[in-house]
C-alpha cells in the first residue's frame, strides 16, 4: 500500500439531490374480519373497563393504560393499529410486538362502538393484526431483581432506594393528573413523608420511595399510572486485577499538549504519579478522602497518555489534559474502607460536572457497570440518562462493555452453554455512547484465548433494541487457565509511576478514548459525530479478518478495532479514496446522488471490481417510552448501479450490502439481524475475481424512515465510503477528477497537520 498522505474528501450536498418519496403501499389484512373476531376484541376492551373500574369511578380525568399485542407478521410500523387506537391513543411500547394505549371509560366505550361497526378498511385491517389486549397488571411492573433480593433475605439493603417510574401520556394535562393521583395514593399507603421526586430534563422522572417490605412494593405497583418499580443501583470501583512488572520504560514527558481535554469520571488520578499529575487541569471531588482509591483512574489516565508505548504500539505524538472527577468510591476491602454511590447521586454528579465543563471538554471516560443489570431487553435507566446527557451537552461518552468477574470465563470460540452470562451490562447500552469491549494483545501457552481474540472477561452484545454493542474493541488483556494475567495483561502505571499490569474493559476503553481524542484534535473543524463515524469506519476497515470469520462475531468485536495511527484514519493513499457525506435528510424525501464516478481502473471487460466499505452514523430521535423501539428514526444507505429501462423507468440495484442480512421478511427479524433502526450501519463488499456487470452508472441513495406516526425534523448523518484497488492503481485521482467533472462540490477534510504543512 502506498503512503497515506492524501486528504479525505468531503462531498457537499446539492439541492438537486433531494427527491420526494412516492406513496405507500396498500392496506394489509392478517386474517378475516368476522363477527367472532369483533366480539372477541369487544370482550377484551370490556375486561380492561372492568379492571380499571375503581379508577374510573374516582375521576373521569385520570387515564389508565392498556397493552395491545400484535401478531408477529404485523410488527412493522406500517401495520401498527393506529386506526383501532384513534380513541385510545398509543403512548409507548416495550417489546416489538406490543403497544401501550391510554384508556378512559369514555375512550374504551367509543372504541367498542367502532369495533362493532368498523369505520374504514384500515380499521378492519387493524382488527386482524391484533393478537391480544390486556390491562397493565401490578406483577408485570415489578423488576425481577426486587423479588430475588427479597428471597435472599437482603431486602433491607435496598428498601430506602425504591425507584418508581410513571407512564408518560405525552400530554401535559394527563401527566399532571397522573402525578397528583400517584402522590395521593402514596400518601394513603403511608409514604407521604418517605418519597422524593427526582427529575432530569423534561422526560426523565423518578419517585424515590422508602418502604419496609416487598409487600409495600406490590402495593405501589398496584397504583394506576405506575409503569415500573425497581431500585436505584449502587456503584463502586471495579475489583481490578493488578500485577507488578519489573519492566522499565522511558516515558517522554516533553511532548506537546493538545488543546483537547479528556474528562475521567472515576476514582481520581493519583497526585503521587509524576508522569500524570502535571496533566490534571481541573479536579472535582465527591468522595471523602478515606474512601478514595486512585489506582483504577490512574491506570486509565496512564493508558491514554502512555498506553501505546508501554504496550509496544506506535507512541503518541501529543499529550492530553485531564478533568479529574473523583466520583466513585473504593470497592476493594483490601485497599481500605469501602463505600458505594447511589445511581441517583451519580446522575446528579454527572449533570453538575457537565454544566461546568462540557463547553470545554467534549470527551469523557466512564468505566463502570452493574453486574446484576445485564442488558437483554429494553434500555437501562442509566443508559437512557447518559443519552440525555450527551444530547443536552453535546459530548461524547465512552463506556466499557463490562467484565465477567467470575469463572467460567468465555473461551474462543465461545462455549455453547454461556447463555446471557456474558451480555453487556448497564450503562453499556447507551445508544449515543461509544461502548468498548476488549481483545487480547498478548497470549501464552496456557492463556484462555489467543492474540486478537475477544478477551475471556469482555462482555458481548447485542445491546438493547438489538443495536451493535460493543461499538468497537481494543486491547484489554488476557487470562491464563490458572486465572492469572502476569505477562499477558496490559501495562500501565500505578499511583507512584511504577509499571504494572492490569486486565479489563476499563483499560481497553481509554485506548479508544485516546484514538478518538487524537482524531478530534486533528480536525480543523471539530465535529463529534464525524469523529465517531471515522473511528467506527476505521475499525471496520482495519479489522476485517476477525470479523469475516463468522457473522456472529459482531456480537463480540462490535465493528472492530480502530487503527492506532491517526494518519491511517484521517488520510488516504493513492490506491484508495475515502469520501465523507456530512449531510441532512428530511422526512418524506430521499437523497439520490447520480452519476457517481466509479474508478476507471476498477472497470474492465464490462465488469466492476474493487473493495468497497461504507459506514453510516446518525443520532436518531430517542424516546424511552417505547422500550425496544427506543430509536425512533432509521436511515439507510445504498450504493450501486442504475440504468433506464426500455419503458423509461429508472432501475437501481444496491451493490454493497449491509454486513448483517436477514432471510425473513418480518420486522422483528430485520431489527434483530439487519441493523434496522440502528444508529450505526456498516456495509461492505469485496468484489470477486468474476466482478459484477457494469451498469450505465453508479448512484448513492439515502432514505430516512420515522417510527409509527412520528414527525421529525431533518436528520443529520455521516456516510463514509472507502473504495480500494487491491492492484494499487491511482484511483484517488480518478474519483476526485470524476467528481469535479460531474459537478460535485468537494472540500478536503482538513487536519491541523495539513494546515501546518502549507504554512
Amino acid at each position: 500500500m502506498s503512503e497515506k498522505n492524501l486528504p479525505i474528501k468531503l462531498v457537499l450536498q446539492k439541492a438537486a439531490d433531494t427527491q420526494p418519496n412516492k406513496g405507500g403501499g396498500t392496506t394489509k389484512f392478517f386474517g378475516e374480519v368476522t363477527p367472532a373476531l369483533q366480539e372477541e376484541i369487544v370482550e377484551k376492551f370490556d375486561d380492561i373497563l372492568t379492571f380499571y373500574e375503581d379508577v374510573f369511578q374516582e375521576s373521569d380525568l385520570i387515564p389508565a393504560v392498556g397493552k395491545i399485542t400484535v401478531k408477529p407478521e404485523a410488527i412493522a410500523k406500517s401495520h401498527k393499529p393506529n386506526d383501532l387506537c384513534r380513541c385510545c391513543h398509543i403512548i409507548g411500547s416495550e417489546d416489538l410486538d406490543e403497544v401501550y394505549i391510554k384508556v378512559t371509560k369514555k375512550t374504551i366505550q367509543d372504541t367498542i362502538d367502532l369495533v362493532k361497526n368498523p369505520p374504514s378498511q384500515k380499521f378492519r385491517a387493524n382488527l386482524t393484526a391484533v393478537s391480544d389486549i390486556q390491562p397493565i397488571r401490578p406483577q408485570e411492573k415489578i423488576a425481577l431483581g426486587l423479588f430475588e433480593i427479597s428471597s435472599q433475605g437482603m431486602f433491607d439493603s435496598i428498601k430506602g432506594k425504591i425507584k418508581v417510574k410513571l407512564f408518560d401520556f405525552d400530554d401535559e394535562f394527563d401527566n399532571v393528573q397522573i402525578m397528583g393521583y400517584i402522590m395521593e395514593k402514596l400518601a394513603v399507603l403511608g409514604f407521604s413523608e418517605k418519597h422524593e421526586l427526582i427529575t432530569y430534563g423534561n422526560k426523565i422522572k423518578y419517585i424515590k420511595v422508602q418502604v419496609e417490605s416487598i409487600e409495600d412494593v406490590e402495593k405501589i405497583a398496584a397504583i394506576n399510572g405506575v409503569k415500573t418499580v425497581d431500585f436505584f443501583q449502587e456503584y463502586s470501583l471495579p475489583l481490578s486485577e493488578f500485577t507488578n512488572s519489573d519492566l522499565k520504560a522511558l516515558l517522554d514527558t516533553d511532548l506537546p499538549i493538545g488543546d483537547v481535554n479528556i474528562g475521567i469520571i472515576d476514582g481520581g488520578i493519583s497526585d503521587d504519579n509524576p508522569f500524570l499529575s502535571p496533566y490534571i487541569k481541573n479536579r472535582e471531588t465527591y468522595v471523602a478522602k478515606e474512601y478514595q482509591n486512585h489506582s483504577h483512574a490512574t491506570f486509565i489516565a496512564s493508558t491514554i497518555q502512555y498506553g501505546n508505548k508501554l504496550n509496544g504500539a506506535a507512541p503518541a505524538t501529543q499529550r492530553f489534559q485531564f478533568i479529574d472527577i473523583i466520583a466513585i468510591p473504593n470497592g476493594n476491602p483490601t485497599l481500605g474502607p469501602t463505600d458505594t454511590i447511589g445511581e441517583e447521586n451519580l446522575m446528579e454528579i454527572i449533570e453538575e460536572v457537565m454544566e461546568k465543563y462540557s463547553a470545554s471538554t467534549k470527551i469523557w471516560n466512564l468505566s463502570l457497570g452493574v453486574e446484576s443489570k445485564v442488558c437483554n431487553g429494553s434500555m437501562s435507566d442509566l443508559g437512557i440518562f447518559l443519552d440525555y446527557i450527551q444530547d443536552k451537552y453535546q459530548v461524547q461518552l465512552f463506556v466499557s462493555s463490562g467484565n465477567l468477574n467470575q469463572p467460567p470465563f468465555r473461551e474462543w470460540p465461545p462455549q455453547d452453554d454461556m447463555g446471557d452470562r456474558d451480555r453487556i451490562i448497564s450503562p453499556a447500552d447507551s445508544v449515543r455512547a461509544i461502548t468498548v469491549g476488549a481483545i487480547a494483545l498478548y497470549d501464552s501457552d496456557d492463556s484462555i484465548v489467543k492474540r486478537d481474540e475477544p478477551a475471556p472477561f469482555s462482555r458481548r452484545g447485542p445491546g438493547a433494541n438489538y443495536i451493535v454493542k460493543p461499538d468497537v474493541v481494543d486491547y484489554g488483556g488476557n487470562i491464563s487457565r490458572h486465572l492469572g494475567s502476569l505477562g499477558i495483561g496490559m501495562k500501565g502505571l500505578d499511583n507512584y509511576g511504577n509499571i504494572i499490569e492490569g486486565i479489563g474493559t476499563s483499560y481497553s476503553t481509554p485506548r479508544v478514548v485516546q484514538k478518538f481524542a487524537s482524531v478530534y484534535d486533528a480536525m480543523v473543524e471539530r465535529d463529534v459525530l464525524l469523529a465517531k463515524a471515522m473511528i467506527i469506519h476505521s475499525a471496520r476497515m482495519n479489522f476485517r479478518d476477525s470479523l469475516e470469520q463468522n457473522p456472529n462475531n459482531i456480537k463480540y468485536y462490535g465493528f472492530g478495532m480502530p487503527a492506532v495511527d491517526v494518519q491511517d484514519i484521517l488520510q488516504c493513499s493513492q490506491d484508495e479514496i475515502t469520501l465523507v457525506f456530512r449531510q441532512k435528510i428530511a422526512q418524506g424525501t430521499h437523497l439520490e446522488m447520480f452519476n457517481f464516478p466509479y474508478p476507471k481502473s476498477l472497470i474492465h471487460d464490462g465488469k466492476c471490481f474493487g473493495e468497497i466499505g461504507m459506514t453510516l452514523a446518525y443520532n436518531p430521535v430517542l424516546d424511552d417510552r417505547y422500550g425496544r423501539e427506543y430509536c425512533r428514526t432509521n436511515i439507510d444507505a445504498s450504493f450501486g448501479m442504475y440504468h433506464i429501462s426500455k419503458s423509461g423507468k429508472l432501475e437501481f440495484k444496491g451493490c454493497v450490502p449491509l454486513e448483517t442480512t436477514w432471510d425473513e421478511k418480518f420486522e422483528q427479524s430485520r431489527v434483530e439481524n439487519g441493523f434496522k433502526w440502528s444508529p450505526i450501519k456498516s456495509y461492505y463488499r469485496k468484489i470477486s475475481d468474476r466482478g459484477i456487470n457494469a451498469g450505465e452508472s453508479w448512484k448513492i441513495r439515502i432514505d430516512m424512515t420515522p417510527r409509527n406516526g412520528l414527525v421529525v425534523p431533518a436528520q443529520e448523518f455521516v456516510l463514509i465510503i472507502t473504495i480500494k484497488d487491491p492492484k494499487g492503481h491511482d484511483i484517488y485521482s480518478e474519483v476526485v477528477n470524476g467528481l469535479r467533472e460531474r459537478g460535485y462540490i468537494t472540500n478536503n477534510l482538513e487536519t491541523r497537520q495539513q494546515v501546518r504543512q502549507r504554512q
